[in-house]
């Protein structure tokens, strides 16, 4: 958990202070004009959601150490102070940026984005407190919030009926259906699955459940501001319940089969349309998350989380499905470094050294335990 704090302190200074082209201004003329000439409250939605989800991490993670360690709770108050001090001199730092616009109203929303880390750690202590002991399934827990929070960021309620029209229109054209999409997204919902299995075992509890998380999240995005809904979603979730719940895996080992196919139709997807040529000039993005910026963060914290959750799924199965195999955690950021440097040999991919990094702190955090995997073992003993 502490790598976890300190990894979301570096994400908030790196997110938010690239690409750290400095020039000098005057502070006491300039600067401070700058920075006092905005508003406590505004900006658009998109960038609002995205301060407050670049520091729900902060908050999570501090608030887990504090409850965990029985700290005094006069530390929760420091908490909040060391995240609006950090959100205060990031906006400072952003005079000197010409890229960056600095806001004081985002720093309001960066302190939002703590107390609902901290909300949250709070809800866990009451209904789960178990999770808050163990670093290995509150990092499962978090790797399983990436998929929801792709799903349905930015979770705000909003209705186009315009938009839903488009939304059925495209789901029923069957040219929209590509399978290597089929593929990827069914066994990411079977790795939903097999995540609840692993941090909640032996409880059964009906909001959890892979049912209710497939139906729940198709009818809320069409709720949801900019409810764009991927074709293949809901289908591949009918089809990884009938997959996890029919038995199909009383035969195969599940883990290494999910892992298998993951790593093949990540790669296909990242690559689709096999566009190889040679441009001099384009550049490999030696910076990490470089190419992920953009005016649009809701955009770009859809990306990342859906990265994430990916990868995590790719690591996490290996890690099962071969635990007593060397050498995973090497392999799964050599994997995703071939396909960065493949994409930067496309015509319309952009290749850098995001992926790679990402892979390297899901192995930091998700760890490889020399145990047999037991998913299914009583299934097919039963049968």
């Amino acid at each position: 958990m502490k790598g976890l704090f300190l990894f979301s302190i570096f994400t908030i200074i790196y997110g938010s202070l690239f690409p750290f082209e400095f020039q000098y201004v005057n502070w006491e003329m300039e600067g401070q004009d700058i920075l006092l000439s905005t508003v406590f409250f505004g900006g658009r939605l998109g960038d609002s959601l995205g301060n407050v989800f670049l520091f729900i991490p902060l908050g999570f993670a501090g608030s887990a150490l504090i409850s965990r360690h029985n700290i005094d709770k006069k530390f929760y108050v420091g908490l909040y102070g060391l995240g609006f001090a950090l959100a205060i001199a990031i906006q400072a730092a952003q005079v000197y940026l010409p890229a960056r616009v600095p806001a004081l109203h985002d720093a309001i929303w960066n302190l939002v984005g703590i107390f609902a880390g901290d909300f949250f750690v709070r809800v866990l202590k009451t209904r789960y407190p178990g999770l808050l002991k163990s670093d290995q399934r509150l990092a499962l827990l978090a790797l399983l919030s990436c998929w929801i929070i792709f799903l349905l960021v930015p979770f705000i309620f909003n209705y186009d009926a315009e938009e839903l029209r488009k939304n059925i229109e495209y789901h029923i054209d069957i040219n929209q259906y590509r399978f290597a999409n089929i593929l990827l997204f069914t066994f990411l919902w079977v790795t939903y699955a097999s995540l609840i299995e692993e941090i909640l075992p032996n409880r059964r509890n009906f909001l959890f459940s892979l049912e209710f998380a497939v139906f729940f999240t198709t009818i809320a995005k069409i709720f949801v501001y900019r409810n764009e809904i991927e074709s293949e979603l809901f289908l591949c979730g009918i089809i990884a319940i009938f997959i996890t719940r029919s038995g199909i895996f009383r035969k195969l080992p599940p883990y290494k089969f999910t892992a298998l196919i993951l790593l093949f139709t990540m790669f296909y997807n990242s690559l689709y349309p096999f566009e190889f040529y040679d441009n001099p000039f384009k550049e490999f993005k030696w910076i990490p998350f470089s190419e992920l910026f953009s005016d649009d963060m809701l955009a770009v914290v859809r990306t990342v989380f859906y990265k994430t959750f990916i990868y995590g799924a790719i690591v996490w199965n290996l890690y099962k499905g071969f635990p007593n195999l060397k050498y995973v955690s090497l392999f799964c950021i050599l994997y995703a470094s071939v396909i960065e440097y493949f994409q930067y040999k496309t015509l319309m991919r952009v290749g850098g050294l995001t992926e790679p990094l990402i892979v390297l702190f899901l192995c930091t955090f998700i760890e490889q335990k020399n145990v047999a995997a037991k998913r299914f073992k009583n299934e097919s003993k039963a049968s």
